[in-house]
């Protein structure tokens, strides 16, 4: 019984979280027609409509599948984000992989700034996808701290004290959108550091950002 109620409670949560979520599309595509005519604020809105769409996914899929240990749809997708938990080094995209996303993220960059119309939206979805392979990297490195620190912390939060908070690694804004933010007061240990990317360079920049 409190299974079923644990899973009623996120698939509930699930749809509150697309509900906000398509709301802020619905608009920022309504008010990119109404621009329609003003062609560099309407490529702007497309691109961050879309970009946002992918950050939104991006959560999403961390917080309510990779996070879900009691669906069995999810199970596989678990067992692989737990086994990154336990090993924060270990990321799977290679170099390769990282240079072909990038070559197919200009391509899609120079054709919606060329035909400049609704395809802006999903290339600027895909660059976003693109990116978040990126900055997952990135959030490993121990000098990204000095690029983007509150984004840093909340990942470190997540991998550490906090594993049901700070889902986005593209971007904060839907944590603080949801709620799912760490507590200010929290302090990141040089143990946690060590164990997170095994330097102690940067302890103090990261728990004074």
């Amino acid at each position: 019984m409190k299974k079923n109620t644990s899973l009623h409670h996120s698939v509930q949560q699930q749809w509150i979280c697309f509900s906000v979520y398509l709301i802020s599309m619905l608009l920022l595509i309504t008010i990119a027609k109404i621009f329609s005519e003003r062609r560099i604020i309407f490529f702007i809105l497309l691109s961050v409509a879309g970009f946002l769409g992918w950050t939104y996914l991006e959560y999403h899929l961390h917080r309510f599948w990779t996070h879900n240990k009691t669906s069995k749809s999810t199970k596989g997708a678990y067992k692989r984000h737990i086994h990154h938990h336990q090993h924060p080094t270990e990321i799977k995209v290679t170099p390769l992989q990282r240079i072909i996303l990038f070559i197919l993220s200009a391509i899609q960059f120079i054709l919606s700034a060329r035909w400049n119309n609704y395809f802006t939206f999903f290339s600027s979805f895909f660059i976003g996808f693109a990116y978040s392979f990126f900055s997952h990297w990135m959030l490993h490195q121990s000098w990204s701290g000095k690029i983007f620190p509150r984004l840093l912390r909340f990942h470190i939060c997540h991998h550490s004290k906090y594993p049901d908070s700070c889902f986005g690694f593209s971007t904060t804004l839907w944590d603080d959108i949801f709620r799912t933010t760490p507590p200010k007061e929290v302090v990141i240990t040089e143990r946690i550091i060590r164990f997170y990317y095994g330097e102690e360079d940067h302890y103090h920049s990261i728990n004074n950002s």
